[in-house]
């Protein structure tokens, strides 16, 4: 090599080695936090999760402590963003947590319009999904046991659901893992059996489905804050939890009265299992879970057709129910002209305004 390209090839080094890297732009962490109430560390007896209880407000308290001690775990293992969602029906025309309490970093998500928490929000911009306050399956024996409401169990494809594994279904969709989950003892279990990788802090013990022993307030936060930070840094070995499911697979969706279940065989493909379970096929997660969600809402009105024929049987029953009619339009009064533009409140549908 000459005298000269040397010279202008040493030039070349010293200016590489001194020049100043281009800075990088930190990656986007971004975790979705979904809580519901049964599962809430202080609720031990029923009436503590819904709206217009007595204690309903130190429920609230507790799901505060309980949401903030995993947002200061998340944000301790770099999340960038949270976004807290309601995940609960208790009732209330404001959500649950009590949003002047939201730590810096953390957003709650309102909207101007109804959405479903358990697939509206959920996308590709997610790392990771977290669920606070969650209780056991329908039938599971835990506190205040139940899959989306109170008469419904689903089967999705030989998965006896949970609302742990629906939301771990949907975050699945887009590649995005549960990290963490909270409630008691006997949805600890269920977890580890769907998904041993995600980390869980049980917050009490389920004595029966309707009384729980709740654990030491500080003991339960220190844990829920350390569990969100190992579950956010060891996010790469948790994967997300689709349940290895065929296309098609059967749902079979049972209900706690044979009534419920005469319902839900009008859905279109439904056929019969036995007296309270239709089975219904279905090609993904979301197609069944949105046969899930309508057969759970208009099944509920067998239990309407049992109150009114209860009322009905007793003395002044009849007059009673006239006077309720009162309240509908008449044959003469109906009409389908539009009053306004929105519909009503949903009831427990509190992530809108």
């Amino acid at each position: 090599m000459s005298r000269s390209c040397l010279l202008a090839f040493s030039a070349l080094a010293v200016a590489a080695a001194c020049a100043t890297p281009t800075p990088q732009a930190p990656a986007a962490v971004k975790v979705l936090v979904l809580y519901d109430m049964e599962g809430i560390t202080s609720a031990m007896q029923p009436t503590d999760v819904n709206f217009g209880s007595p204690t309903y407000e130190a429920t609230r308290e507790s799901l505060v402590e309980d949401v903030n001690a995993a947002i200061r775990g998340l944000l301790k293992a770099g999340a960038t963003e949270i976004v807290v969602t309601d995940g609960h029906g208790s009732g209330s025309p404001d959500p649950d947590y009590v949003l002047e309490r939201m730590p810096e970093g953390a957003r709650h998500e309102i909207r101007d319009a109804p959405y479903d928490p358990y697939i509206d929000l959920i996308d590709g911009s997610y790392t990771a999904m977290v669920a606070i306050a969650m209780h056991s399956k329908a039938a599971g024996g835990g506190f205040l046991a139940h899959t989306y409401n109170g008469h419904t169990r689903w089967m999705m494809g030989g998965h006896d659901m949970n609302e742990s594994m629906l939301v771990a279904a949907s975050a699945a969709r887009f590649g995005v893992p549960l990290i963490l989950v909270t409630g008691d003892n006997v949805l600890e279990r269920e977890v580890e059996a769907f998904s041993p990788g995600t980390e869980y802090v049980v917050v009490k013990t389920a004595e029966s489905v309707e009384r729980a022993v709740s654990r030491p307030r500080a003991e339960v936060s220190a844990d829920i804050e350390a569990a969100a930070e190992r579950a956010l840094r060891n996010v790469a070995s948790i994967p997300p939890w689709t349940g290895n499911l065929p296309a098609p697979f059967d749902n079979d969706y049972g209900y706690i009265l044979p009534e419920q279940a005469a319902i839900a065989v009008g859905f279109p493909g439904a056929t019969v299992v036995d007296n309270k379970t239709i089975r219904v096929p279905a090609s993904s997660f979301l197609e069944a879970y949105l046969a899930f969600r309508a057969l759970a809402g208009f099944t509920g009105l067998a239990n309407q057709r049992i109150l009114v024929q209860a009322v009905r049987e007793q003395p002044g029953g009849p007059e009673l129910l006239q006077t309720a009619r009162g309240r509908l339009p008449s044959r003469a009064e109906r009409s389908f002209e539009p009053t306004g533009t929105t519909l009503p409140r949903g009831y427990g549908n509190h992530g809108y305004r």
